[in-house]
């Protein structure tokens, strides 16, 4: 049993790390202008709850985290330092 919680621990970082790098990628290659934020916000509480529950921690709220609007009118184009390539 502990094994394959080690193992399923290690699937989630390595999908972490992946998800990270393919993220910067499109961030660098400017293909980020179809980016669905609030889905993507929906997706990331879904993960973290469920490791909560799998590693038998306090399951978070997200009462005071910001929300995404639906039609998110966000410049997620520009980059860090005000710079742009």
């Amino acid at each position: 049993m502990e094994n394959l919680r080690l193992e399923t621990v290690m699937a989630v970082s390595g999908a972490r790390i992946t998800a990270r790098w393919e993220l910067m990628r499109e961030w660098l290659q400017r293909k980020n202008d179809q980016w669905d934020l609030g889905n993507a916000l929906a997706q990331y509480k879904i993960v973290v709850l469920e490791e909560a529950k799998n590693k038998g921690a306090p399951v978070p709220t997200f009462e005071n985290e910001p929300t995404i609007p639906p039609d998110s009118r966000m410049d997620i184009n520009s980059r860090p330092g005000g710079s742009s390539f």
